[in-house]
């Protein structure tokens, strides 16, 4: 799908995992200086028009993939004040099957360090949940679903997401949701799963 539209794919690799389809049994993040080096040799041949980044293992890992974002976007400006890198970001913080894969310290660094940058957000619902209350805090409001579990609550949730994580869109994956009819205004037996996009 790159090629055809006139890109070439690279990947610098930020997490590795073992895992099978009950679950992830191990994660292991690479070094931060192998990984910087791995994106700056990268930046220097092809300059990126877009980036894709998935999950962030360790607080040191998101703390550098954040200030090699930053970096090629100032290079970036300085060449073309015009041109705009798409940052999409897979915030993986919990697995399919609903269990934590980073620790609260690399979602702090993943949310101060690389949330910045982003064009785009896109987390399943579980972790749509976390990062509610994570941005939510001691704070408390009551019109903001803590699970997600109506069309609604997605929607409020993808509101309350771009306000207080400061991101201009969030795309929330539906397949960790499936709807049965009767929700909201269907009234068929159907299951189904949506993804529902916002854009500030």
């Amino acid at each position: 799908a790159i090629s055809n539209m006139g890109g070439h794919a690279c990947t610098a690799i930020t997490c590795l995992t073992a895992q099978n389809s009950v679950g992830v049994t191990q994660v292991n993040a690479p070094p931060v200086a192998f990984l910087k080096e791995q994106l700056d040799t990268l930046h220097t041949d092809l300059p990126p028009m877009a980036v894709k980044i998935g999950m962030l293992g360790t607080a040191d890992v998101a703390e550098t993939v954040g200030q090699w974002l930053g970096e090629i976007r100032q290079s970036s400006f300085a060449d073309d004040k015009n041109h705009k890198i798409w940052v999409v970001l897979d915030p993986v913080m919990i697995s399919t099957s609903g269990h934590k894969l980073i620790d609260d310290d690399a979602v702090q660094a993943m949310v101060q360090d690389v949330f910045p940058y982003c064009t785009v957000l896109t987390p399943n619902t579980f972790e749509a949940e976390s990062l509610l209350e994570y941005c939510r805090g001691d704070a408390k409001d009551d019109s903001v679903p803590q699970k997600l579990c109506t069309r609604s609550d997605v929607e409020r949730a993808a509101q309350e997401i771009i306000r207080q994580c400061n991101v201009p869109a969030v795309l929330i994956k539906g397949g960790h949701l499936m709807l049965e009819g009767g929700d909201d205004e269907d009234d068929d037996e159907t299951s189904y799963a949506e993804d529902f996009l916002l854009i500030r």
